[in-house]
């Protein structure tokens, strides 16, 4: 593990380093390449829905559980490209929403407006670190139970959202009271459960939650009628547990949770607190690599250089990391969030909440 992080060293024109190297990246690594964005959604979503398929059909017991692996993983590279969606304009690229939504958003009941006007108010200065912030809790500094409970109750994500969209959402619908607090407090998805949306739901987010009511209860009906097999309901269930969990994981290891003033940030102190899984060199490297891009796909491994520069795509985040490390210097502030491994941030982290705790 790297030492902690500090800008003792920094503080002196951060915002000059930070536009020194985004003039460093060509301006083409900016655009989104649908060539690279449309046939890595299609073969994950194809992927893992076909496995999905043969878990569901396949008899024995470790060939089901190998296809839920195969499923679980491809299917959570495919909704992590709702990150992406909520960065992209929707010119950039023509219908990607829309299908991701059809293919991969909704059918797992996790369409884009639970994230769209959601995350950005985790890239806002005012708001990281805050209580205004869905995506931080400072577990730094809080018990480590409280990391344990986050971990384990992400494999409840997928029995909630059922829930959100099968009973809450259609009662909201008639419950004027019920719409507004659902709207508010059961449409973001967050790891902060304090958060308030303040994004509208629009026509689009209205279309997207009743499409999954439906999903919910069409597959009731069908498996009602006969037509669909129980098994359906387990292999979805095990697959969105698997893949919720090991985004709880990827999501401890994305920032050091060490901020619980409540105050506002600045660039650098965020930069500071947020971790790139960097890749290495060697056999054991690669294969390390290998791990890091299924546990932490869709570029989500460079987290502190997408909060850093959140306009590159995320096809651009690797060769873009390479190159700030051969122009920055050795003591710049964006080499001190490499970190080795997703594993030892983890671990790190429970360490300093325990620590914090005895003190």
């Amino acid at each position: 593990m790297a030492p902690e992080a500090t800008a003792t060293n920094h503080e002196a024109r951060p915002d000059a380093t930070i536009a020194a190297a985004i003039r460093a990246i060509p301006s083409a690594w900016f655009k989104p390449d649908p060539r690279l964005y449309w046939p890595d959604m299609l073969a994950s979503a194809l992927v893992g829905w076909t496995a999905f398929a043969f878990s569901v059909l396949a008899t024995g017991l470790w060939i089901r559980a190998a296809f839920l692996i195969v499923a679980a993983f491809a299917l959570y590279r495919a909704v992590l490209f709702i990150h992406e969606l909520t960065h992209l304009a929707a010119r950039e690229l023509p219908a990607f929403r829309a299908v991701w939504n059809a293919l991969v958003g909704v059918p797992l009941l996790l369409p884009s407006f639970l994230y769209e006007g959601v995350h950005t108010d985790h890239h806002r200065q005012r708001s990281y670190g805050t209580i205004a912030d869905p995506e931080y809790v400072p577990f730094g500094r809080r018990p480590p139970l409280l990391i344990a409970t986050y971990a384990i109750g992400s494999l409840l994500v997928p029995v909630a959202l059922a829930v959100r969209f099968g009973v809450i959402a259609p009662l909201s619908w008639i419950v004027p009271p019920l719409r507004r607090l659902t709207i508010d407090r059961f449409s973001a998805l967050v790891i902060n459960h304090a958060y308030v949306r303040h994004a509208p739901v629009d026509r689009a987010a209205l279309v997207e939650e009743a499409a999954a009511a439906a999903v919910v209860w069409g597959s009731v009906f069908l498996w009602r009628a006969g037509l669909l097999p129980a098994a359906t309901f387990v292999s979805w269930l095990v697959v969105s547990a698997l893949a919720s969990v090991v985004n709880a994981v990827r999501t401890l290891a994305a920032h050091r949770y060490d901020h619980d003033q409540g105050d506002e940030l600045s660039d650098l102190t965020q930069l500071l607190d947020t971790c790139t899984i960097a890749p290495r060199g060697g056999v054991r490297g690669r294969a390390g690599t290998a791990w890091r891009v299924l546990c932490a796909p869709v570029g989500l491994r460079y987290h502190a250089l997408h909060h850093w520069i959140p306009s590159l795509p995320y096809h651009n985040l690797g060769r873009a990391h390479r190159l700030l490390l051969s122009t920055l210097a050795g003591d710049a502030p964006y080499v001190a969030t490499q970190h080795p491994a997703i594993a030892p941030l983890v671990i790190d982290l429970v360490r300093r909440a325990r620590t914090h705790n005895r003190a």
